[in-house]
């Protein structure tokens, strides 16, 4: 994997984790448990005086947002990684997109229960299971939308090459 790959997947997780944190935060402020729970309770995974409501922190809401956005990122590149590869198909990377975030909601599950089952226990399941669908869904949208323009760009090359001999 190259540097541009590494980037790319950097950009996808973070703005998929953006998608993912909006949606969950706009969610659960509307459930009533607050706008802010969802950083809260990740925060609280490492940092147990952080609060476990929908408050407003300072500390808590920086330590929440980057963690989640390096696993977001991390998560990119994973997907990056697998769907980039021209040997691929198109459906195989949908496949990828769909399947790195899914598991990682399972995997969350069973994780995030053994670190802070308190925390784990507060996110609304539905709201987790529906941010990491949404995040899925900017995964697929950018492999197939990197996939296109790849193909785009080999196709204008090779024409340029075969047109100026």
């Amino acid at each position: 994997m190259n540097v541009r790959k590494i980037i790319q997947g950097a950009l996808l997780g973070a703005v998929g984790g953006m998608v993912m944190a909006m949606w969950s935060m706009i969610a659960l402020a509307a459930t009533g448990d607050g706008f802010f729970a969802p950083v809260n309770f990740i925060a609280h995974s490492v940092w147990r005086d952080a609060p476990l409501d929908g408050g407003f922190n300072g500390a808590t809401f920086v330590l929440g947002i980057v963690i989640h956005l390096m696993v977001s990122m991390m998560l990119g590149v994973m997907i990056v990684a697998g769907t980039s590869r021209r040997s691929i198909s198109t459906g195989s990377a949908v496949a990828v997109s769909i399947g790195v975030p899914m598991a990682a909601w399972a995997g969350q599950l069973v994780a995030w229960n053994a670190i802070d089952p308190d925390a784990r226990s507060l996110f609304t399941p539905w709201v987790l299971f529906v941010g990491h669908l949404m995040f899925a869904m900017v995964a697929v949208a950018w492999a197939v939308l990197g996939r296109r323009q790849s193909t785009t760009v080999a196709t204008t090359d090779h024409a340029r090459t075969h047109a100026h001999a």
